[in-house]
């Protein structure tokens, strides 16, 4: 395959591919990663992101281009209810059987081979408690918020379990916690300094994620 497009629902998700995920899949081989900033409305990119619009996005990149996998970063945090089998997916109690299983009726609904859909569970910020190297290399932070974000980086073997409540989600400590927290700009900071790879030894679900990409992609 020539090329990996990565549908995403906001521009610190953008920044996080073009910044960092790109350098991991240049290493090996894959050269052509691109971003795509879903339309949410007419004329305006960002934002939630209703399932038909996210079908939309993904049938036009696969029927404009034959030799590309498009693949997605979204949130699982606030998804629109709307997405295929959502509300069966409620009914599973493992979090995360149930973002597998959102991910097979999007797969099942578009049906196309080139198509890998991804929901990041619980939402992207997760990935940037994967370890507290990204917190160490920003200045300014009150120690007793280093003493709090540190110890969310070990809350869960894996951060991507970290809690999801309206003010504890990832994203929310974040902005608590770092002082003029800008997601745009401290999200794919802090993860470039902890590197893809920390990340994946983490993160099980982003890893299986990575992995199913390059196999495809190298095959």
């Amino acid at each position: 395959m020539r090329g990996l497009y990565i549908l995403s629902e906001g521009q610190t998700e953008e920044q996080f591919i073009n910044e960092v995920l790109s350098h991991y899949f240049i290493a090996r081989g894959i050269y052509d990663i691109r971003p795509i900033l879903m339309e949410t409305s007419s004329g305006h990119k960002g934002g939630a992101v209703s399932f038909q619009r996210y079908k939309n996005n993904a049938m036009n990149l696969l029927k404009r281009e034959n030799d590309i996998i498009v693949t997605s970063l979204i949130d699982y945090f606030r998804l629109e209810t709307n997405f295929p089998q959502f509300d069966n997916a409620l009914k599973i109690g493992n979090k995360f059987e149930r973002v597998t299983a959102l991910e097979q009726a999007i797969r099942n609904n578009i049906d196309h081979p080139r198509m890998v859909p991804y929901i990041q569970l619980h939402e992207f910020e997760g990935l940037l408690f994967s370890s507290n190297l990204g917190f160490d290399y920003i200045p300014d932070i009150p120690e007793e918020n280093r003493v709090l974000l540190n110890n969310a980086v070990y809350e869960h073997e894996n951060p991507e379990l970290l809690n999801d409540g309206a003010e504890t989600a990832p994203s929310k400590r974040l902005g608590k916690l770092i002082p003029g927290y800008e997601k745009t700009f401290h999200g794919p900071i802090i993860g470039d300094v902890i590197t893809v790879e920390i990340i994946m030894g983490r993160c099980v679900r982003f890893r299986n994620w990575i992995d199913n990409l390059v196999e495809r992609m190298q095959a």
